[in-house]
């Protein structure tokens, strides 16, 4: 487990210490929205048995560990350094190096037994991920629209 501590407290302080460009509102509006899709992801997939955290079949208090520690801060810096004014071809790349983190850090997620895959791999990930922090930062445009209405 001491991956998993590692992990949260260095995501957590960094999402803490770094200097914000975005309102409170836009992190907490975007965290709950991130938060509110990664369950109806997780019950879709756990309807197939496609992958989950720690045992299969369980629902297990240390599972709430990478919900609730690792979620939240990797939105806030995903959304925090996001290119918001520089080109087309700046934000596809920056996009594109978080999913290739994210799939690194889930492929050690996945060695250290912490993640398991059934009918699902590593790749299906790495082709999810720019079209989940796209929507994610979809929705942070959406988010500040409706507050101009």
């Amino acid at each position: 487990m001491w991956f998993l501590y590692v992990s949260i407290v260095v995501f957590n302080l960094t999402a803490f210490l770094v200097k914000k460009n975005l309102r409170p509102i836009e992190f907490y509006a975007s965290i709950l929205w991130g938060l509110f899709c990664s369950e109806i992801v997780d019950r879709i997939t756990d309807k197939y048995d496609m992958y989950g955290f720690f045992e299969p079949y369980f629902i297990e208090p240390k599972t709430f560990l990478f919900v609730f520690g690792i979620y939240p801060a990797a939105t806030i810096l995903i959304i925090n350094w996001y290119p918001f004014n520089r080109s087309f071809i700046i934000k596809f790349f920056y996009i594109m190096a978080w999913s290739v983190f994210s799939t690194f850090y889930e492929w050690l997620t996945l060695k250290m037994g912490y993640l398991y895959h059934h009918h699902w791999n590593i790749w299906i990930s790495a082709v999810s991920y720019p079209f989940l922090y796209a929507a994610l930062l979809g929705h942070l445009k959406f988010f500040r629209w409706l507050e101009h209405k």
